[in-house]
C-alpha cells in the first residue's frame, strides 16, 4: 500500500480583526486516503485503444475490477482511448500515462446525465463529463499523458449550447481525499477541471489548454474546503481559476499558489463569484503570473447574498489584461445583499492594460436595511501602469468630479463582470468602452479602504484622478508618476 499524500501544512493568510496583519493557519489537503498496488490494465478488458474503437465499456470494467479489490491503478500505458463517461470509484487511481490520451466521444448519447445528490445552484451547468467521481474516497488522476475533450467542433464551442448540455473533462462531486496531478487536460467542451463539494482537493502540475470562447474555465472549484491549486499553467477561454459557491456549505480553506494564468477569450484570471450563495472565506493566492486576461486580472463579487471574507492576494504579477481587479457587491435575482470584508492585496505588479478603465471597487448603496459597504480592504505594495484615456468622451467615460462620481450607475443585477459594467437583467451584456471616475481606482460605498506603498502609472494622456470616491472613507492613496517607456 502507499499513500495518496500525507498531511499537507500550508500556509493559509487568514485576515484578522482590521486586516492590518495576517497569521498563519495550517490547512490539510488529501489525508489518509489508501491506494493498492493492483494495477488494472484496460487492455485486458477488450480496450482497443485505437483512437476509433470506443473504449467506454472496457476503461469501466477496468475501474470496477479494481475497486471491487479494494482499489488500484487504472493505467493508461499507450495509444488513444476513445471513451464516453467513466465513473472513478473509491481508491481508484486513474493514471494517464506519457504517450497515452484519454479523448471523450463527440456523440452527446456517451455522456449520461449526472445528478450528484446536492443542492447546488451550479449543478445545472454540471450535467455531462468525461472522467466522472461522486461520493467517493481516495481518488486520484495522475500521469504525464493528455486527458482530451476533443471538442475542438462548433456545436460545442462558445456559446452555441448551454453549458449543461455539453461534457466537461473531469468533474469530482461530494468526494474526499481527491488528487489531480500532472496531467494535461485540453480542449473541454465547457469548464474544465471541476470539483463540487470535495474536501481535501490537491490540484498541482497539471496543464489545462482548453481556449474555445466563453465557459470555457480552467479549473472550478464549487464549495468545498481544505483545498490547494498549486503549479499549474492554465490557458482557459474564460476564468482561469475560478471559485464559487452554489451552495450553504460554501468554500473555505484554500491555497492557490504558483501558478500561470493566460486568457484565451474574455476571461478572468482568478475569480471569487460569480456565484455566491454560501460563505467563501479563508483563501489565499499567491505567486501568481496572469496575462491575457480581457475582463479582469483578479474578480472578487458576492451577488447571490453570500459573505467573502478574508482574502489575500500576494505576489501577483499582471499584464496585457483588461483591469488588475474588480470588486462588486450587489444582489441580484431575489437575492438578498451579502457582505465583503477583509480583503488585501499585496506585492500587485501590472503592466500593458488593454483598456483606460480602472479598477471598481463597488459596495451596494445603503437600502431599509442597513448599509452595505465593502469593508476592511487593504492595497500594500502596489505598482501598476494604468492606461490613460486621453481626452476621450462619451456616456461611458467619467471624470473625477463629484457630479461624475454620483452619476456612475450602480450595479443594476445583470451579469456580474468587468466587461460588462453596465449589463442589467434585461439588457443583454456587452463589452462597452468606459472610463471609470478614478484612471487607478473608483471607491464606492466602502469603509476602511487602504493604499499603502501604492504607486499609479500613467501610460498616456488623462485628466483624472488616480483614485476617485463617492460614499467612501479610505486611508492612504496612490503616488501619480508616468509610466516608463
Amino acid at each position: 500500500m502507499r499513500s495518496l499524500s500525507g498531511v499537507v501544512a500550508l500556509g493559509l493568510l487568514v485576515l484578522a480583526g482590521c486586516a492590518e496583519r495576517p497569521f498563519e493557519a495550517p490547512v490539510s489537503a488529501p489525508q489518509t486516503s489508501v491506494v493498492r498496488d493492483k494495477v488494472c490494465d484496460p487492455m485486458a478488458f477488450g480496450a482497443r485503444a485505437d483512437g476509433a474503437s470506443k473504449d467506454t465499456g472496457a476503461l469501466q470494467a477496468a475501474i470496477d475490477a479494481c475497486a471491487a479489490d479494494g482499489g488500484g491503478t487504472v493505467a493508461l500505458r499507450r495509444g488513444v482511448f476513445l471513451s464516453g463517461t467513466i465513473r472513478l470509484r473509491s481508491y481508484v487511481t486513474l493514471r494517464v500515462e506519457a504517450g497515452a490520451t484519454l479523448r471523450g466521444s463527440r456523440d452527446d448519447a456517451d455522456y449520461p446525465l449526472l445528478n450528484p445528490p446536492v443542492v447546488n445552484t451550479q449543478l445545472a451547468d454540471t450535467r455531462h463529463a468525461l472522467v466522472y467521481a461522486e461520493s467517493a474516497t481516495g481518488v486520484r488522476i495522475e500521469g504525464g499523458g493528455t486527458i482530451d475533450g476533443n471538442a475542438d467542433i462548433d456545436k460545442w464551442r462558445g456559446m452555441v449550447r448551454p453549458e449543461g448540455q455539453r461534457p466537461m473533462a473531469i468533474f469530482t462531486a461530494l468526494s474526499t481525499d481527491v488528487a489531480i496531478e500532472g496531467i494535461t487536460v485540453r480542449d473541454a467542451a465547457v469548464w474544465a477541471v471541476v470539483n463540487m463539494e470535495v474536501e481535501h482537493l490537491v490540484i498541482r502540475g497539471i496543464t489545462v489548454d482548453s481556449p474555445h470562447g466563453p465557459t470555457h474555465d480552467g479549473i472550478d472549484v464549487v464549495d468545498g474546503h481544505d483545498v490547494l491549486i498549486e503549479d499549474n499553467t492554465i490557458n482557459a477561454g474564460d476564468d482561469g481559476i475560478c471559485l464559487k459557491s452554489g451552495g450553504t456549505k460554501g468554500l473555505r480553506d484554500v491555497v492557490v499558489r504558483r501558478n500561470h494564468v493566460r486568457g484565451a477569450g474574455v476571461a478572468n484570471g482568478l475569480k471569487l463569484g460569480t456565484a455566491t450563495v454560501g460563505p467563501m472565506r479563508n483563501i489565499l493566492f499567491e505567486d501568481i503570473r496572469i496575462e491575457n486576461a480581457q475582463a479582469a486580472a483578479m474578480a472578487v463579487e458576492s451577488v447571490d447574498g453570500g459573505e467573502v471574507s478574508h482574502v489575500s492576494f500576494r505576489r501577483i504579477t499582471v499584464s496585457d489584461v483588461g483591469t488588475p481587479v474588480f470588486m462588486l457587491l450587489g444582489a441580484r435575482g431575489p437575492s438578498s445583499v451579502g457582505a465583503i470584508h477583509d480583503i488585501r492585496f499585496e506585492a500587485i505588479r501590472g503592466t500593458r492594460l488593454r483598456y483606460p478603465w480602472g479598477a471598481l471597487l463597488s459596495g451596494a448603496p445603503a437600502d431599509a436595511t442597513g448599509r452595505h459597504d465593502l469593508q476592511s480592504i487593504t492595497f500594500d505594495d502596489v505598482d501598476i501602469d494604468w492606461r490613460g484615456a486621453g481626452d476621450a468622451a462619451g456616456p461611458h467615460v467619467f471624470g473625477s468630479a463629484a457630479a461624475d462620481t454620483a452619476r456612475f450607475p450602480v450595479y443594476a443585477g445583470g451579469y456580474p463582470d468587468a466587461k460588462f459594467i453596465f449589463a442589467t437583467p434585461t439588457a443583454k451584456s456587452e463589452v462597452i468602452d468606459y472610463a471609470l471616475p478614478g484612471f487607478a481606482f473608483f471607491v464606492r460605498d466602502a469603509r476602511g479602504v487602504r493604499f499603502d506603498r501604492c504607486r499609479a502609472a500613467l501610460d498616456g494622456i488623462d485628466h483624472r484622478d488616480a483614485i476617485a470616491t463617492h460614499d467612501a472613507v479610505i486611508e492612504g492613496g496612490c503616488r501619480r508618476e508616468a509610466a516608463s517607456r
